[in-house]
């Protein structure tokens, strides 16, 4: 399906970028003074729903929830159009975020506080967002003609009184622990830890957590067990298309952003893993007794930038295997970048040792 807006394919983005719904989870007992866990379960899996159907719509009918309706032909991606696009499909959740930080349960009734909703980031075209959440169930006592006004708001959903205490359980965990890509993508773990403290999401699992299948995830923990063995320091370094977990060599380089050995990239929610090899020349013999599978990756070529074109790039190498001159450009990222597989793994780490210097 062709999209015509840039706000549709990231629509569809955010949408894979939900996590997965899982078999079971944990749910901390701070959580369970106002319902039972089978129905915080119950509320969860409507939410999660909503979160589907609503990233979903706004890839079919942007215009409903008052999106950017930027034009791919007419925009690169490079553009302010472009990247208004690319987080535009969160603001109706960015929306309830807000809304529910912004009010307290009163008599069993949940009321924002107009005032404090007002010094929150301001959300475009609310109004849009607002009626669409009402064909969903929701009900906004105190909006005039779909706007905020100098009234309180009252929040209710009907079908499930209990939606409403666990989108409130969820944003203030969020905001208590600074995850608040997590309420975006509605993560279940938000629940396994009391509303102060989150111990996950420091590590390689940010990616994980992003993957489809447990084929992908195993590679992700795989491929991190074996580099810290090795001795490596890593942290988060996410991108445009993702989150993403790098490991460096020595600590000072990782802190001062210095070029990685290593990136796990979720790239629109498909694993990517970019390794440095500066000087592909030097892992021919190795190649040779490699599987089809990694030679596949030297077959590549890139196409080259401006500064190729130019000869004057610093940073793209060229080399000639199999008889064929090929080139790969590096001046944004790692050279080489492929979808992961776990046969392959010892022969990632090994190349990279061969290629690393120049």
């Amino acid at each position: 399906m062709h999209d015509m807006y840039w706000v549709q394919e990231w629509g569809r983005v955010r949408q894979k970028e939900i996590v997965r719904y899982p078999k079971s989870f944990i749910i901390h007992q701070a959580y369970t003074t106002m319902l039972s866990k089978e129905d915080l379960i119950v509320a969860f899996e409507e939410i999660w729903n909503l979160y589907f159907e609503v990233y979903g719509e706004i890839t079919q009918s942007p215009e409903e929830f008052g999106m950017p309706l930027h034009k791919i032909e007419d925009f690169n991606a490079f553009t302010r159009q472009a990247r208004e696009s690319r987080s535009a499909p969160y603001r109706p959740f960015n929306l309830l975020y807000h809304l529910f930080l912004s009010g307290e349960f009163i008599n069993s009734d949940f009321i924002v506080d107009i005032k404090t909703f007002r010094e929150k980031k301001t959300i475009k075209n609310q109004q849009y967002i607002f009626k669409a959440f009402e064909n969903y169930g929701f009900t906004f006592e105190g909006l005039k003609s779909e706007k905020i006004s100098k009234q309180d708001i009252r929040i209710e959903y009907p079908d499930n009184k209990n939606v409403i205490i666990v989108l409130k359980i969820m944003a203030e965990k969020a905001n208590a622990t600074d995850k608040l890509n997590d309420f975006l993508s509605c993560h279940y773990k938000l629940f396994q830890d009391d509303i102060n403290t989150a111990n996950y999401g420091d590590g390689a699992d940010i990616v994980a957590d992003k993957m489809h299948t447990d084929d992908e995830k195993n590679i992700i923990f795989k491929v991190d067990s074996l580099l810290s063995k090795k001795g490596y320091f890593s942290k988060e370094k996410s991108w445009n298309e993702g989150l993403g977990y790098a490991y460096y060599d020595k600590e000072n380089t990782m802190l001062r952003n210095g070029p990685y050995h290593y990136w796990l990239l979720s790239w629109k929610t498909e694993l990517i893993l970019y390794l440095r090899i500066r000087n592909a020349s030097r892992c021919l013999d190795y190649l040779k007794r490699c599987p089809e599978s990694i030679k596949d990756i030297f077959r590549k070529s890139d196409e080259g930038c401006d500064s190729r074109k130019l000869g004057t790039c610093k940073f793209g190498q060229e080399y000639n295997f199999e008889d064929k001159m090929h080139w790969k450009c590096g001046c944004c990222n790692a050279s080489f970048y492929f979808k992961p597989v776990e046969e392959d793994i010892p022969h990632y780490i090994k190349l990279l040792e061969i290629g690393l210097k120049k």
